[in-house]
């Protein structure tokens, strides 16, 4: 690799370096800020108190609730394919409509 620059100028190898050393850079620079926010968010968990770990996870309760009763999946049980049921409040009266001209 070393051979494919002799006798090339500085000018003309700067743009070669650079065009792979930043892309390196910006990976490890990303990389840190991913360690950073994990690193705060266990610091975060770490420092909660039960009252708020209880209050987190009653508030993931209802939202779990929420979901479950706007989407029901339930098994068919003739070809083993599972189907969305959608909930008789929530369906949609059919009306017959007529075209007038």
């Amino acid at each position: 690799k070393i051979d494919y620059f002799n006798g090339m100028s500085y000018d003309d190898i700067r743009p070669i370096f650079e065009a792979m050393f930043d892309p390196n850079v910006a990976f490890l620079q990303n990389t840190k800020e991913q360690i950073d926010e994990e690193e705060s968010r266990a610091l975060k968990m770490i420092n909660e108190t039960p009252t708020e770990k209880a209050a987190k996870r009653q508030k993931l309760d209802e939202e779990v609730e929420e979901l479950k009763r706007h989407l029901q999946i339930m098994p068919n049980k003739e070809d083993d394919v599972y189907t969305e049921a959608t909930p008789l409040a929530r369906k949609v009266p059919v009306v017959d409509y007529e075209i007038i001209n």
